[in-house]
């Protein structure tokens, strides 16, 4: 591996070291080219921990610097503790004052090293005069946040993704997923409707939709966090903040009635009761929740109507009953008819 970063400072010309932010926009090919030629010649895998702000920022404790590396860094670390009994993680150090407050915090909260598993070690490593093996976990990580980071999100992010994602799994928080159940006999469907979802997607992206149109930049966003995680609800502000970055003062307003558009056109575009967020729909229990969030509104709305026809017919001695005289309300009466059944 560090040979190999060796190289790819000399083959493209990046001088010592491999920083992400001096790879130029203009030298986006180059970007691509550098990930291409990292995965075709070294074993690793991309483990990505994406943290809401909006979220933390109402959050009192999180809200706080020290307090939210503690967190993340002994939360990220954590998981590998059921999955190898000795690792060495070297971290880019974040200041030198908090350096060894932050190291001891994660080797006693994270690591758990002791007389059991006594080889797991956790270091923060400036990446230039002590872990150059950091620069290549600055380079990836300079790359996903083209793809995730909505306040800079590249407009060429689907050809960052399709180059990592073999390697690459995705944890999110915090995490708003659709699927409040899972039914095995729906496997099937679920996997119809994922396809019918992505068909209707691509084929308004191919035919209908300019490439600049807002239609397919939110689309295009969507069909990527899709694949990313089919499950998770993105937020509201997320993808307004997202839409802005194309098209200036993008409002919430804008953004519902976008997706209000896409729904009439048959996207298969879905929201929860009690879940923030939007997805595409992936499975039946997507559709089934969707459905149902959407009952309650209409149900309550016709038993209002109804309360609201009995009373004024009650109160006019049936001299006033829109669902019975007025014509421009039959079609209601029927389905009042029928939710009586």
């Amino acid at each position: 591996a560090r040979e190999l970063r060796e190289e790819i400072c000399r083959k493209f010309r990046l001088g010592r070291n491999i920083k992400s932010k001096n790879i130029k926009e203009k030298n986006f090919e180059k970007r691509l080219n550098i990930l291409k030629y990292l995965l075709a010649n070294l074993d690793f895998t991309i483990d990505v921990l994406i943290v809401d702000k909006e979220k933390i920022i109402e959050s009192k404790g999180l809200g706080y610097h020290k307090v939210f590396y503690k967190f993340f860094q002994s939360m990220f670390v954590n998981k590998y503790n059921s999955r190898y009994s000795s690792y060495s993680i070297f971290v880019d150090k974040v200041g030198e004052e908090f350096k060894y407050e932050l190291e001891d915090y994660v080797r006693r909260k994270g690591a758990e090293r002791d007389l059991f598993f006594p080889d797991r070690y956790y270091s923060l490593k400036d990446d230039i005069s002590e872990e150059k093996l950091i620069q290549i976990a600055d380079l990836i990580c300079g790359s996903i946040g083209k793809i995730f980071c909505t306040t800079h999100i590249h407009p060429r992010a689907k050809e960052i993704y399709e180059i990592l994602f073999p390697r690459m799994s995705v944890d999110f928080y915090p995490f708003h997923s659709s699927k409040a159940s899972i039914n095995e006999d729906t496997d099937e469907v679920d996997a119809q409707i994922k396809k019918i979802n992505a068909d209707i997607v691509e084929k308004y992206l191919d035919v209908w939709y300019p490439e600049s149109s807002e239609k397919a930049v939110f689309l295009k966003y969507m069909f990527l966090n899709s694949r990313i995680s089919p499950n998770r609800m993105i937020p509201t502000y997320d993808l307004r903040i997202y839409m802005s970055n194309f098209f200036p003062n993008y409002t919430e307003d804008k953004l519902r009635l976008l997706i209000r558009d896409l729904r009439y056109e048959g996207v298969l575009i879905i929201s929860h009761a009690g879940r923030p967020g939007y997805k595409l729909a992936s499975c039946y229990q997507d559709i089934r929740e969707h459905f149902n969030h959407f009952l309650g509104y209409v149900i309550p709305m016709l038993n209002k109507i109804k309360v609201l026809n009995e009373s004024i017919s009650e109160n006019s001695y049936n001299k006033i009953n829109p669902l019975e005289k007025d014509p421009n309300f039959i079609k209601l009466k029927e389905i009042l008819i029928a939710l009586e059944r």
